[in-house]
């Protein structure tokens, strides 16, 4: 077994190494974990192209497509279960949301990408994606471009905090399993 770690560390290493040198990525991380145990643990690049600060382990990486699968995944167990129903709407459990016509859209148009607020205000700053609160108020202020149900665009920067949101809004805790911090 350990030739084999040996191998996919290097492959790992190579990998990443070739995906800098490229340019296809500026700086990439990649951990794995087997049976609670750290296998890899490899970076490569830089984690801010303005100042060429290095990727370290320890470079906090903003992943908001990675978590969209385990957060759905979440939705279907709680409506599976019956806390939650896909045609919810969402101001019924988060009334902020209601803002700028926003008050018929559904726990079911977001997770179809289809709610109508794919997108974030260009000012939103790293300092404000590290800030749960803050960044549901800005979604809960965020105008529809469309009529929910009517167009599909890929809610990439705003998925996780809408469904997110209801999640924490309907079970008080929050998908990464923490409860919320007291203010």
């Amino acid at each position: 077994m350990t030739d084999r770690l040996d191998n996919l560390r290097a492959e790992i290493h190579a990998t990443i190494d070739d995906l800098v040198c490229t340019g296809r990525e500026a700086g990439v991380q990649v951990a794995a974990y087997l049976h609670g145990e750290p296998i890899v643990d490899a970076h490569a690049g830089v984690a801010d192209t303005t100042t060429g600060r290095p990727m370290t382990a320890a470079t906090g990486v903003y992943g908001v497509s990675t978590g969209k699968g385990l957060t759905a995944t979440v939705v279907h167990v709680l409506a599976e279960r019956g806390h939650l129903d896909y045609d919810l709407r969402i101001a019924d459990v988060w009334p902020e949301f209601a803002r700028h016509g926003k008050d018929h859209i559904t726990l079911r148009h977001a997770l179809t990408h289809t709610a109508g607020i794919p997108a974030l205000p260009a000012d939103v700053t790293l300092d404000d994606f590290a800030d749960w609160d803050r960044m549901c108020g800005i979604v809960a202020d965020a105008r529809p471009l469309w009529t929910p149900g009517h167009q599909l665009a890929y809610h990439a920067w705003t998925f996780g905090w809408i469904v997110g949101e209801v999640i924490r809004r309907v079970t008080g805790r929050r998908v990464g399993g923490s409860p919320p911090k007291k203010g």
